[in-house]
């Protein structure tokens, strides 16, 4: 295969990107996601692709709920900020403006709206895992445009 033809090919794909949040036992963490999208009208899916070495999966496995947040246009900052690995800072989300949603899943105040998501199914994917989960709560904070990743520069396809 043409390796850098497949990354060419991949980097052409449109994302939007999201910070995706969960808690477990008091603990709440918060990533930047841009591999996600809805998977059914009825029942209401989302799937969404973890790392596996995250600090997030295990705490979304054990408490089978997460929280995605649509970040505004302009939010890069945010972005980047959500993208660091927890393993390496876990205060990340010191200083983002949230209150607790369903589960006690951060919500951002700056998100343009979120979806309450319920894991159904797990599917392993070589270095990540998809969540399929169920849409049971949603929220709208304000309008606006979402955060896409050509708006930030960001590259993610390998």
């Amino acid at each position: 295969m043409d390796l850098a033809a497949k990354k060419q090919v991949l980097r052409l794909f449109t994302y939007g990107l999201y910070a995706v949040s969960c808690a477990d036992g008091g603990e709440v963490n918060a990533f930047t996601a841009n591999w996600l999208t809805q998977a059914s009208f009825e029942p209401p899916l989302v799937a969404v692709s973890v790392e596996n070495d995250s600090r997030s999966l295990p705490m979304i496995l054990r408490s089978r709920a997460f929280v995605v947040n649509v970040l505004p246009s302009g939010a890069r900052e945010l972005a980047g900020k959500l993208g660091k690995s927890a393993l390496r800072d876990p205060r990340k989300l010191e200083g983002v403006a949230y209150h607790h949603g369903p589960g006690g899943c951060p919500i951002l105040d700056e998100a343009l709206g979120w979806l309450a998501c319920e894991v159904r199914h797990t599917v392993p994917a070589g270095d990540s895992t998809v969540l399929v989960a169920e849409v049971v709560e949603a929220g709208v904070q304000r309008e606006g445009s979402p955060l896409t990743m050509a708006e930030t520069g960001f590259r993610h396809a390998g």
